[in-house]
């Protein structure tokens, strides 16, 4: 079945399932880079009782469907709920609703800031303490290598100023806009290289010499270094 086709059947689903007045695609489905792996990703609005999420198989693909009673979005909602509807376009918006909380999420990631520098350095010290650690060769060792693998993709993000869409998105725009930084890291994630890891934790430490300035502020207590 080809994508247009599964797409129709996703959406006819959708529309008996919740008859809903706002259908918000995001994601692969949205801008055409879906392949036979991809989700299909949607915030839906209904007045349907049930569950906030649908994870069902409709043609093949799986669903991740997240659910909203159309009062979810009425009064002052946080845009962070719904960020990664960002690049979505609505296939149904019955009310103009779609349309209103995709500009409240344009609006939030316009005025995104990064963290404040104390912050950015004290995230930068704790990947090159967890690298440090990673040295010791056994199952924490192990784990704090992972850790720091997919908590450092982030804060590369943050030092860069920019909102972190998660690790698809992330990956590909890394790739786009920062090719050295992109094989460093990919160097990292292929396997227990203790060396490339160091190089990519480094690489962090240059970003936040060379960054841009931040605005200065009271930083709260870093998560990572608490635990």
């Amino acid at each position: 079945m080809k994508g247009e086709e599964k797409m129709k059947e996703i959406i006819a689903y959708l529309m008996e399932a919740y008859q809903p007045s706002v259908i918000l695609p995001y994601g692969s489905y949205a801008n055409g880079t879906n392949n036979q792996d991809s989700d299909f990703d949607a915030l839906v609005v209904t007045e349907r009782p049930g569950s906030g999420h649908d994870g069902s198989v409709v043609a093949g693909v799986q669903l991740d469907v997240f659910l909203y009673p159309p009062r979810h979005f009425q009064g002052d909602f946080d845009p962070e709920e719904v960020v990664q509807a960002f690049d979505g376009t609505p296939l149904l918006d019955r009310d103009g609703l779609g349309a209103q909380l995709l500009q409240r999420v344009w609006e939030y990631l316009a005025h995104y800031q990064p963290k404040p520098l104390e912050q950015a350095v004290q995230d930068v010290a704790w990947c090159g303490k967890m690298a440090r650690r990673c040295r010791r060769g056994d199952p924490e060792g192990f784990y704090r290598w992972h850790w720091l693998l997919r908590d450092s993709l982030e804060i590369y993000y943050d030092l860069r100023g920019k909102y972190f869409f998660g690790p698809k998105k992330a990956l590909a725009a890394m790739e786009r806009e920062d090719p050295a930084s992109y094989r460093l890291y990919a160097r990292a994630l292929a396997g227990l290289d203790l060396e490339a890891l160091e190089a990519w934790t480094s690489r962090l430490e240059e970003l936040l010499e060379k960054g841009a300035p931040r605005e200065s502020g009271d930083a709260s207590p870093a998560g990572r270094q608490s635990r």
